[in-house]
């Protein structure tokens, strides 16, 4: 039987404290700006490369707060967004700046996608939890999984 955890155990207390995503101004900064900056792209007169940049710089960013994140409280999305917006940027900027045999217009695809993708890391949360306390708990969830089989 798989369990549902909704991360209110007292266990994650501490980690709660310390979540950037939990505080205004903190999720302001990591995520907010960058998503103001990409979004700002939209209306202003600049050139496709300097709006794959801009979002490339974003992604990072909002990556990079999704790590530390990630370090500081352990908070599950977070593990798997940061590589999914670091791998984003990386894959926007290859097609943006003509690394890849697509266009430069694929730069808007890659990004959509990617940021669509980070934002559903958070459905993971409902069935494993928000954090993790300790790397135990990675294989935690294994024990009541029937399908997978521990050799």
């Amino acid at each position: 039987m798989l369990r549902l955890r909704t991360g209110d155990d007292d266990r994650y207390a501490p980690s709660r404290s310390k979540d950037f995503l939990a505080r205004p101004l903190s999720a302001l900064f990591w995520w907010g700006l960058p998503l103001l900056a990409g979004l700002s792209t939209n209306v202003l007169p600049i050139a496709p490369r300097a709006v794959t940049a801009v979002w490339d710089v974003a992604m990072v960013w909002m990556g990079v707060g999704c790590a530390q994140n990630a370090r500081r409280c352990h908070r599950l999305h977070c593990y798997v967004s940061a590589p999914v917006l670091f791998l984003g940027a990386v894959g926007a900027a290859a097609v943006g700046f003509g690394l890849t045999p697509w266009g430069p217009g694929t730069a808007g695809f890659v990004i959509n996608v990617s940021l669509a993708l980070a934002l559903m890391t958070f459905l993971v949360e409902p069935v494993w939890g928000k954090y993790r306390s300790r790397l135990a708990d990675w294989g935690a969830w294994k024990e009541d999984a029937p399908w997978i089989r521990m050799t």
